[in-house]
């Protein structure tokens, strides 16, 4: 997800002119822990919401054509059919401060949609003389969870980068624009680099007794040019003040462990807040030059719905 952002920022550079004086949060950096477990892809059981008549005769292969789904939660965590509790995030507008090595950028908002025809995430990033960097992921839910269609990178009046996936059954193939002699096969649970935060969020809301301190997890994750397994490791739920506009608030937050053989020096670390449905309230990214991007957590409003109440145009 954010590597992108941080290549293109060490590409363009940052406008000092629109710096403030506001202070980075100090947050010490954790030493990954000993491993507990290594959690791949499975299966999910989608979760009603609360107060939602749905057909409990509804079943998985129904719930891309006829969003949101269907269950409900046992006390192990799954599902009554089987599968991994999965609960989407409510819709909204979420609005973060975006911050390039401590100093403060414009604000960035991102937008979550679901419906019948699938989901909409969309994130506007503003940023003077390129443009605004978008990022756009829409797909469906298929029985590993988000299921991404199409992955859209545009930057400013640059021609857009565009990831399609083409699902056959429970595979497919990738296919880039950026390298269209390429074809990666799909992979069971395969999220592109924005999709991947909604679905550890509904993975959390589903059952928030996963992912204990050292697990790991394993995502198949597509970006610009390729398909990568990263993996993610919990630092287990702590009360932290890592988003200063909730005050200290129950996290739960993720680093990526290094890739030995792309980007070694890179990180990207992710906190998931608790109280506002498990959406993403900080994400950091350390790009191989030492440079830091940062996201951080304002304000969630109603879709459609600005700051102050106002539409969102």
């Amino acid at each position: 997800m954010l590597s992108i952002l941080g290549h293109l920022i060490f590409i363009f550079g940052a406008p000092n002119f629109l710096f403030s004086n506001y202070k980075q949060l100090e947050d010490k950096d954790p030493s990954l822990l000993a491993v507990l477990k290594v959690e791949t892809v499975k299966k999910i059981q989608l979760l009603k919401k609360e107060n939602q008549d749905v057909d409990p005769k509804t079943n998985i292969d129904a719930i891309s054509a006829n969003l949101p789904g269907i269950g409900s939660q046992t006390e192990n965590g799954e599902g009554k059919g089987g599968g991994q509790a999965f609960r989407l995030p409510p819709e909204g507008i979420y609005y973060y401060d975006a911050f390039l090595d401590g100093q403060v950028l414009q604000r960035a908002r991102i937008e979550w949609s679901v419906g019948k025809e699938g989901y909409r995430l969309h994130v506007h990033i503003p940023y003077a003389f390129v443009g605004p960097f978008i990022f756009e992921s829409t797909g469906k839910i298929d029985q590993y969870g988000l299921a991404p269609s199409q992955y859209v990178v545009r930057i400013g009046e640059k021609p857009p980068r565009i990831t399609r996936f083409d699902r056959q059954g429970e595979g497919g193939k990738v296919f880039f624009s950026e390298k269209p002699e390429l074809s990666p096969d799909i992979l069971p649970g395969t999220q592109d680099r924005f999709s991947l935060m909604m679905q550890f969020a509904s993975l959390l809301a589903g059952d928030d007794s996963i992912d204990q301190a050292g697990t790991v997890r394993e995502v198949p994750v597509a970006g610009i040019d390729s398909v990568d397994v990263l993996k993610f490791q919990s630092q287990g739920e702590m009360i932290s003040d890592a988003v200063p506009s909730l005050g200290p608030t129950a996290l739960r937050r993720y680093i990526m462990l290094p890739r030995k053989d792309k980007d070694p020096l890179s990180r990207n670390d992710i906190w998931f807040v608790k109280d506002f449905d498990w959406v993403p309230g900080r994400i950091r990214l350390v790009t191989e030059k030492g440079r830091t991007f940062e996201l951080i957590l304002v304000q969630r409003d109603a879709l459609g719905l600005g700051i102050n109440g106002k539409p969102v145009n």
